[in-house]
């Protein structure tokens, strides 16, 4: 009788199928863990890319003439620049802001970028999108040349 409660306890206790449960929780988990990190990482390439984007327009439109030419300039730039880094825009805005250069005077010009980028184009799951949006400024020279 004594051996019988014995066996009888060993199943009661028995660590038998515990790794399969164990995977069966940590698994997902982990999975999980790998894809928020993913994701953080594309949001991170998102907004360098903006980032990039931003500092090209501003140092494209300092060197313009004008501040028509610089909002032209630096407007072009960024979003070339933003095509060029491969990101996907839903809506995209570039907002040059060149009211203090001119000819002759130093200045600084401003250039805002946004990017709407769509949570899928970012190896998320989920629906949706996230704003993305850099800013640069950039000194005029007031050296430049006269036309």
């Amino acid at each position: 009788m004594n051996s019988r409660r014995r066996h009888v306890r060993r199943r009661w206790w028995s660590d038998a199928g515990s790794v399969s449960v164990e995977a069966a929780v940590l698994v997902p988990a982990v999975v999980l863990v790998g894809l928020l990190i993913v994701a953080g990482a594309r949001t991170s390439s998102a907004q360098q890319a903006v980032d990039n984007a931003a500092t090209a327009g501003a140092r494209a439109a300092s060197i313009a003439r004008g501040p028509a030419a610089a909002q032209q300039a630096g407007g072009a730039v960024a979003r070339e620049r933003l095509g060029r880094e491969g990101i996907t825009c839903r809506d995209s805005s570039v907002s040059v802001d060149a009211s203090q250069i001119a000819l002759g005077r130093a200045g600084q010009v401003r250039v805002r970028v946004t990017c709407r980028v769509p949570l899928s184009d970012l190896a998320l799951p989920i629906p949706g999108d996230t704003r993305v949006t850099g800013a640069f400024t950039s000194p005029a020279d007031p050296y430049r040349s006269i036309p």
